[in-house]
Order: structure tokens, then sequence, then C-alpha cells
């Protein structure tokens, strides 16, 4: 049994669309789909109907994409999309970072395998640049994330706000985990500054 992780399929290319009808079955192993698999809804449902018939299990986080809205006539948006996400996950079966945190007892032993949804705060920027400065620094370095367009944090005021608002969420249901079992955070966006170099 083993664990296999993908990221950024971006289903919202009909050349990605189709090639994952073509995958292989793995049927005694799980995978973790580590966000960015479509903007849309019903491309998460097209996905998790194929690949849940591919893998035993099958663990989901959102990317920025998953959350985005205003293209594609996405009208939900924030907390509300990533809620609707989630209900499309559990119609299959699949964890989330709102479910309780499944044991992994395959290859490399006794896990826990701990989904999260944790967003982004500006904080892997130059040390220099103060926080309420960094989005205005890399527009002026000529560089403007589509998040800035298209993710709407709503009912959060910021995308900082909402982020702080997981974290402190995912910490304390971390907190609460036994400490003598090894776990394996799963997260689309970097957890550590120092691993991105």
């Amino acid at each position: 049994m083993k664990l296999y992780a993908i990221s950024d399929l971006h289903l919202d290319y009909k050349i990605n669309y189709e090639a994952l009808t073509t995958l292989p079955t793995f049927p005694e192993d799980w995978l973790i789909l580590a966000g960015d698999i479509c903007c849309r809804v019903e491309h998460l449902r097209f996905a998790l109907a194929n690949l849940t018939k591919r893998f035993a299990k099958l663990l989901w986080v959102p990317g920025n994409h998953e959350l985005w809205n205003g293209v594609a006539g996405i009208i939900e948006r924030g907390e509300e999309k990533y809620q609707q996400l989630v209900s499309v996950c559990r119609e299959f079966g699949v964890y989330t970072p709102e479910d309780p945190y499944p044991l992994w007892q395959g290859e490399g032993g006794t896990h826990s395998l701990v989904p999260l949804f944790l967003l982004y705060d500006y904080s892997f920027r130059p040390p220099h640049v103060p926080l309420e400065d960094a989005v205005t620094w890399a527009k002026e370095s000529g560089i403007t994330c589509t998040d800035e367009y298209f993710l709407d944090p709503y009912p959060y005021t910021t995308t900082v706000n909402w982020c702080s608002a997981r974290c402190e969420y995912s910490e304390q249901r971390l907190l609460e985990m036994p400490a003598n079992i090894p776990k394996i955070l799963i997260n689309h966006y970097p957890l550590r500054k120092d691993l991105l170099y």
C-alpha cells in the first residue's frame, strides 16, 4: 500500500481534463490531491468521480484556484465556496481539512495524515518590506498574483485575516492530536520559507 500525492491538475484545461480519464488504477493505494485541481465545482466532482474508482482512498486540500470566483461564471466566493467544495468531497468519501485526520498504516509505518487549509499571509517577503506593503511592493516589481483579482476572502475582510483564522483552527486541532504518532502535514501552500530556495 502506497501513498501518492499530486497537485495542479488544472482540469479547467481540456487536455488535462481528458488526461485524467486515462490514469491507471491503483486499488490498494491512497492519493493526496494537494490543491489547484480546478476552479469549478463541477470539475472537482468529475475528478473525484474518476479518482475514487482508481484509488482506495483520497485526501483533498484546496489550492488558490479552487477558491477563485469571478471567472467562468463562478459566483460563490470565500468561505461559501470552500464549504461547497468540502461538501462535494464528502459526497465521495474524500478526506478534507474539516474531517477527522486518517491514520496511514502503509509504507513508512503509522502516521496521521493531516490535510490543512491555511492560505497565505504575505509573510514570505523580503525583511525590509512591511506586511501592509507586500502587494504594492510586488506590483512595483512587475508582479501581480491573479489571486488579487479572483480570490475573494468573504466573509473575512482580507486573505490575511482568513489565513489567520485557518491557522488558529488548524493549530488547535493539531494540539489535540496524540503526540506519539508522527504527522504528515498536507497543504497546497508552502509551510516553510527555507524550503523554497
